[in-house]
C-alpha cells in the first residue's frame, strides 16, 4: 500500500511539471490553450483568461460586461498593415465594366467617408440595416457603433495587384496551421485591371453583416453604381452565393480563405481587392496588455475564440506560431 501511495504521488508530481488537469481539460504551461466559445459567453466564463472577438462585437461586449477590457490587437500582433481578412470578388463578365469601376471608386474612399465627422453614425447604420436580409438581427446598432469602433474594423480597400503579395503570404500561413485545406490562388485570380465592356444587366452585391457591411456602406449610401442591388446577409450563408453552376452574387465580399478555396482557380470570379485588414481583438478582465514585445505572457493561459475553426482561430494560431508559441485545442 505504501508503494502504491508513493507511485501515485510521483504521477501527480509529473503531471504538475508539464501542466495541470482541471474540469476535464489539460493545461500546458508552455502552450496557449484554445477553446471554442460562443459569443454569448464572452467575458462570463470563469476559466478563460482571454477572448478573441471581432469588432464591432468586441466593443459591444466591453461596453456591457464589467471589468472586461481590450487587451491586445491581433492586427498589431500580426505586424505590418495587419492581415488581409475580407476580400471582394467579381464575376469575370463584370471585369473592366463601368459598373465595377464605380464600385471600386466608392471602396477606395470608404474609410475616409466612414470616419468623416460629416457622416453620422445613424446614417451609416440606417444605410446598412436597410439592406439587411429580412428577419436578420443587425450586428451593427447605433448605440454600439462609434468612429473608434469603425477605426478598429480595419477597413482600407487595397486593389488586387497591390495586395497580392500579402494575400499569398497570409494564405501560406493559414495553410500551415489549417492542414493545407485552403490551397493557393491561381496567378490570374488577382485582377490586373484588364478587360472591358458594357454591362447593363442588374448587378447583385452581397456582403456579410459586420465589418464587411461597413466597408461597402459608402457604395450603398451613394448608390451610384448602375443597376446595382445590395444585400447584407448572415456570415454563415455568404459562401453559398458564389457556388454552383449559376452563382447568385455578381460581386461578393468573402473571407480571404473562403475566396481562395472556392474561387481561387479564377474560373468564374476574380479577386478585385482586399476590403478589411483585420478586426480581431483580445479581451480580458485581468488588466494585462499583450503586445508583440510581451506576447509570451500568453503561455499557459486559456483563450476562448469565437469561431475557432474559421479565420479568427486560424489567424490567432498563425500569430502564435510566428512568435514561436505552441498552442493546443481543448
Amino acid at each position: 500500500m505504501k508503494k502504491l501511495f508513493t507511485c501515485l504521488i510521483c504521477v501527480c508530481v509529473m503531471l504538475c511539471s508539464v501542466g495541470f488537469i482541471a474540469c476535464g481539460r489539460t493545461y500546458d504551461e508552455d502552450a496557449v490553450n484554445l477553446v471554442a466559445v460562443d459569443a454569448n459567453v464572452v467575458g462570463l466564463a470563469q476559466d478563460i483568461d482571454y477572448y478573441v472577438v471581432a469588432e464591432p462585437a468586441a466593443s459591444a461586449k466591453v461596453k456591457v460586461i464589467p471589468n472586461l477590457n481590450f487587451a491586445g490587437s491581433l492586427q498589431q500582433l500580426y505586424g505590418g498593415n495587419g492581415y488581409p481578412q475580407a476580400v471582394v470578388v467579381a464575376k469575370n463578365g463584370l471585369l473592366g465594366s463601368d459598373a465595377l469601376t464605380d464600385f471600386i471608386d466608392a471602396l477606395l474612399t470608404s474609410r475616409e467617408w466612414l470616419l468623416s465627422e460629416d457622416v453620422s453614425i445613424e446614417h451609416i447604420t440606417d444605410t446598412i440595416n436597410s439592406h439587411l436580409t429580412q428577419g436578420m438581427e443587425p450586428a451593427i446598432k447605433p448605440q454600439n457603433l462609434t468612429k473608434q469602433v469603425i477605426e478598429n474594423c480595419g477597413i482600407n480597400f487595397v486593389q488586387a495587384t497591390a495586395g497580392k503579395a500579402d494575400i499569398i503570404s497570409f494564405m501560406e500561413k493559414l495553410n500551415s496551421v489549417g492542414g493545407g485545406s485552403f490551397g493557393m490562388p491561381a496567378e490570374d485570380f488577382f485582377w490586373d485591371g484588364g478587360d472591358s465592356g458594357e454591362y447593363t444587366e442588374k448587378i447583385s452585391v452581397y456582403a456579410p453583416d459586420g465589418a464587411p457591411a461597413l466597408g461597402i456602406a459608402k457604395a450603398m449610401s451613394e448608390n451610384n453604381v448602375l443597376n446595382a442591388e445590395y444585400f447584407i446577409v448572415n456570415p454563415n450563408t455568404v459562401q453559398a452565393l458564389v457556388g454552383g453552376a449559376e452563382p447568385k452574387a455578381d460581386i461578393c465580399v468573402l473571407p480571404v480563405n473562403v475566396a481562395v478555396k472556392l474561387l481561387g482557380n479564377a474560373k468564374n470570379y476574380k479577386l478585385v481587392g482586399t476590403l478589411t485588414h483585420g478586426n480581431l481583438y483580445l479581451l480580458s478582465k485581468n488588466g494585462e496588455q499583450i503586445s508583440a514585445d510581451n506576447i509570451e505572457k500568453l503561455k499557459g493561459s486559456t483563450v476562448g475564440v469565437v469561431n475557432l475553426a474559421a479565420v479568427p482561430g486560424l489567424t490567432f494560431k498563425v500569430i502564435l506560431q510566428s512568435h514561436g508559441i505552441g498552442f493546443k485545442e481543448q
